[in-house]
């Protein structure tokens, strides 16, 4: 690994329970035998699945029907069920932002989809382009099979979606009958106080399909994730799994041990977390010269940083790289993949001592690879 692990969305591994779940395992395995001699079913253990909607309940103010939550292995299980259901030939389309997860761009188009980006600004997706392109598409003749989106600390660029346009994204999606699909999975990763409600809890006729995951909380390696959606369309994308069913044994432990912890868990992981993003921005803001806008999350686990247009981004990328930086170029995250001036931060997993080293150099890396302008004799 890298000295200065600055690229991916891992989580704090100081606050990972690991002697917590040894216990919980302890305790809840022995009496799991014959369910585990058996498949775990399409939508997995029922009293985690409970756990969540009562996670959601109190976050959100309202329930989920447990019997419309299903577990997966991970997130992105989620999101790639969804593709797999609902992009029936090369060439469907897909709306979601302009800039947008790396994972979710690959499985789209693995799928062939076409993605259509719309352009974001500090509020998440811009709600005049997302009605421009959905006209425009109509025009065409094409109707999106459904609109992507992170309303709540977008990945990458940490935005949060005000009500009024979380209001209006539906009424858009209603008004052409474009189903939404809302990953979520940041919900928990909370810095300040600014919860804004689900979509999935706004008033919507088109199917609103709502994902979460507890990797953001506890830790990737645990691939456990869930997403909730309305019948039919629930039936249809479980038709698509392969796996038998979510692992028991994963659900199992996390449920003995969130059923008492969950929200403690969630407080203290966020209070080491916050510290670690004070110290990242804190870091950017002593380098204006070269940091020229970067994002001030309130949540989730990553700043979106912008550099000068005349970086020599392959330079940078390479320059850093050789000094033991490793951060996500914009690249990456754009829907049409433009190389564009921007780079994504993460401070979830790095140490606070990591995270000022690394960014520091980093600058240093910018400034040695600005472009000379050119000259021509006259």
């Amino acid at each position: 690994m890298e000295p200065y692990p600055l690229r991916s969305g891992w989580t704090n591994p100081d606050s990972f329970p690991s002697q917590e779940l040894a216990d919980a395992a302890s305790r809840i395995l022995p009496g799991l035998s014959e369910e585990m001699a058996q498949y775990p079913g399409e939508l997995g253990y029922e009293p985690l699945r409970r756990l969540m909607a009562e996670r959601f309940e109190k976050r959100e103010g309202m329930a989920l029907p447990v019997d419309e939550i299903a577990l997966t292995t991970g997130s992105m299980q989620g999101v790639t069920l969804m593709a797999q259901t609902l992009i029936k030939k090369p060439g469907d389309v897909i709306v979601m932002e302009e800039f947008s997860y790396a994972g979710t761009i690959d499985a789209y188009q693995i799928e062939r989809a076409e993605l259509v980006g719309i352009p974001l600004d500090e509020d998440g997706m811009r709600m005049d382009a997302l009605e421009d392109a959905l006209r425009n598409l109509a025009a065409k003749g094409k109707k999106p099979k459904f609109i992507y989106t992170l309303v709540t600390y977008q990945n990458p660029t940490g935005s949060i979606m005000p009500i009024e346009r979380r209001r209006e994204l539906l009424q858009i999606a209603d008004r052409y009958e474009v189903p939404v699909v809302e990953d979520h999975c940041y919900a928990d990763t909370i810095y300040e106080d600014c919860h804004v409600p689900a979509l999935y809890t706004l008033p919507h006729e088109v199917p609103v399909i709502h994902i979460e995951s507890l990797s953001k909380i506890l830790g990737p390696g645990l691939r456990v994730g869930y997403f909730t959606a309305p019948q039919p369309l629930l039936d249809d994308f479980l038709n698509f799994r392969r796996d038998a069913g979510p692992s028991l044994l994963n659900a199992a432990v996390l449920y003995e041990y969130l059923r008492e912890n969950l929200w403690d868990h969630v407080d203290r992981n966020n209070a080491m977390v916050k510290l670690k993003r004070d110290a990242m921005l804190h870091e950017l803001s002593k380098s204006p010269d070269v940091f020229e806008w970067f994002s001030k999350p309130k949540g989730g686990l990553f700043v979106w940083v912008k550099m000068p247009d005349s970086t020599d981004l392959e330079a940078c990328e390479q320059l850093a790289g050789s000094r033991g930086i490793d951060y996500a170029t914009g690249k990456a995250f754009h829907v049409y993949g433009e190389d564009v001036p921007y780079l994504r931060l993460a401070f979830g997993y790095p140490t606070v001592d990591e995270i000022k080293e690394g960014v520091s150099k980093l600058a240093d890396c910018v400034r040695e690879t600005q472009r000379t302008p050119s000259h021509t004799l006259t």
